[in-house]
């Protein structure tokens, strides 16, 4: 269905990181900046509505049709990322107001984070390959900029190793964009899904998807190749680590999803075998790393490491019960992490340091901070009757189902994982919180529009228990058009079969020239 709005959520804070550049007043620029992200998750929430009753909606930029034109297509999956993404995105943009930082400020924050957005939105968003490492490199050099404003010693030097890391990425996806237009002739999604499906199961395009899979492997922090996240969070502001921390990770989850369900169906099993591996890692490695640490910030980016295993674990199982349990664990994850990152500024704040230790008694200083970590912290771990729990006990349910050695192994991790996970995080709980306060420790005074997104954001991690049931069934019927390749092919490119226009001959040619025929 052809429809303008897939090009909404990124053309509008495009527009608004535009003249957010120009020499405004501050309260002018934070007045169209929150305006702007708003209204991104307005039409994000329109894009879902659009898109629930398995339409796919489709934007032809200059009127060229796919898969000769560049196209943004939104279906079920994408609205849905689209829609947690413009979420999260308020929540950050809120915080970055309360916690006003004019230096950060006066150096275009607030553009920067509004390209950002818009980077994200085009990765959801987008029709093609190549578009895809486009969004990628506008969400790099934002993120990069944010990272490295203050120009401290610990922002360079992590920022440095965030954007080595992420351009060696770009680099090979670079390459793996130019073997698959060699092997398949197209980038476009849809297209590259019809040509997989007439080729069938081959050596080559299985190699494809291998090497795509590492890719988005090292987007989105899988082991080995997340050893830049720890470091790199908890460097950047409040605002900044909250949002990247909810929603970068996600989109190569996302991207990992797109193409081994929507492109590459048939040639999948092995990259699945290597993910499910992956998964395995990186869960264990998140939460160990997570219990080694003693500071908010690095404990928490060593839990958004373990939740992309269980992500990947999910998607790695292959089976239609594991990805409807994945697409619900996104959410999941999204907004414990958000949550747990502004709770995380507020503590940093009311105890004067990053440090979980040597802060005690904070659950009577501050007693629905302590409510809100402690409900995030079981979430995470997914304990009962948190929404965590009821995503991972599907996760593990569809891993017992599937029965595989590598499966089980992954089941074991997973539970292994989870365990390690509430240590560490109740230790934060022991440390900070319980006891007895120590009088001769201040208590730092934090605004309230500094803690308010924070509670907001817990109680919409306590709404996803209640409203469990509709997540599920919206995830049930996005496993459903994933699996249907047909249907996401004729809605992007048509019923009849796609037809190369010929060269212009003879008279066109002419034409063209200027010539007389």
């Amino acid at each position: 269905m052809n429809s303008a709005l897939p090009l909404a959520p990124i053309l509008l804070p495009f527009g608004v990181g535009l003249l957010c550049l120009l020499p405004l007043r501050r309260p002018l620029k934070a007045g169209l900046a929150l305006t702007g992200t708003v209204l991104m998750f307005l039409l994000s929430l329109l894009l879902v509505n659009a898109t629930a009753d398995g339409s796919v909606l489709v934007s032809e930029l200059g009127g060229w049709k796919a898969p000769f034109g560049i196209v943004m297509t939104a279906d079920r999956l994408s609205a849905y990322m689209s829609a947690l993404a413009s979420l999260s995105g308020v929540f950050a943009l809120w915080f970055m107001l309360a916690a006003e930082d004019r230096v950060r400020e006066k150096h275009h924050a607030f553009a920067l984070t509004m390209f950002l957005f818009t980077g994200v939105q085009l990765s959801f968003l987008t029709g093609d390959l190549f578009n895809l490492f486009v969004a990628f490199e506008v969400m790099l050099v934002a993120s990069y900029a944010l990272a490295v404003l203050g120009s401290t010693r610990e922002q360079l030097r992590e920022g440095f190793r965030y954007i080595v890391m992420n351009l060696a990425a770009s680099s090979l996806l670079v390459a793996a964009c130019g073997l698959t237009y060699g092997t398949l002739g197209t980038l476009n999604f849809a297209h590259l899904a019809q040509r997989s499906l007439e080729l069938g199961p081959r050596t080559t395009v299985t190699a494809l998807a291998v090497l795509l899979m590492t890719v988005f492997a090292s987007k989105g922090a899988l082991f080995p190749l997340g050893f830049w996240l720890p470091g790199t969070y908890p460097a950047l502001p409040h605002a900044s680590s909250a949002f990247f921390a909810a929603i970068l990770t996600k989109v190569g989850v996302y991207a990992l999803i797109r193409v081994l369900t929507t492109v590459f169906q048939a040639d999948s099993a092995l990259p699945q075998i290597f993910l499910l591996g992956l998964g395995a890692a990186t869960m264990l490695f998140g939460a160990l790393g997570a219990l080694s640490q003693r500071e908010w910030r690095r404990i928490l980016s060593f839990t958004v490491m373990g939740s992309v295993g269980y992500l990947a674990f999910g998607v790695g199982l292959g089976t239609p019960d594991a990805l409807r349990a994945a697409l619900v664990y996104v959410a999941v994850s999204v907004l414990v992490t958000l949550a747990l990152f502004l709770i995380a500024a507020v503590a940093e704040r009311a105890g004067g340091t990053p440090l979980t230790r040597h802060r005690r008694g904070f659950v009577d200083r501050m007693p629905l901070l302590a409510g809100s970590y402690l409900l995030c912290a079981l979430t995470v771990s997914g304990l009962p009757p948190t929404a965590g729990f009821v995503a991972k006990y599907a996760l593990v349910r569809a891993g017992i189902a599937q029965g595989s050695p590598l499966a089980i192994i992954a089941v074991v991790c997973a539970l292994l994982a989870s365990l390690i996970t509430l240590f560490a995080l109740l230790s934060v709980w022991r440390d900070f919180f319980w006891g007895k306060a120590d009088k001769t420790m201040p208590l730092h005074p934090v605004p309230a529009g500094q803690q308010t997104p924070a509670y907001v954001a817990s109680g919409l991690v306590a709404g996803l228990s209640l409203f469990a049931g509709p997540l599920f069934t919206h995830a049930e019927a996005t496993t459903r058009e994933l699996r249907d390749q047909r249907h996401y092919i004729r809605s992007v490119l048509g019923e009849g079969p796609v037809v190369i226009p010929p060269d212009p001959q003879g008279k066109e040619l002419m034409k063209d020239k200027g010539g007389t025929p």
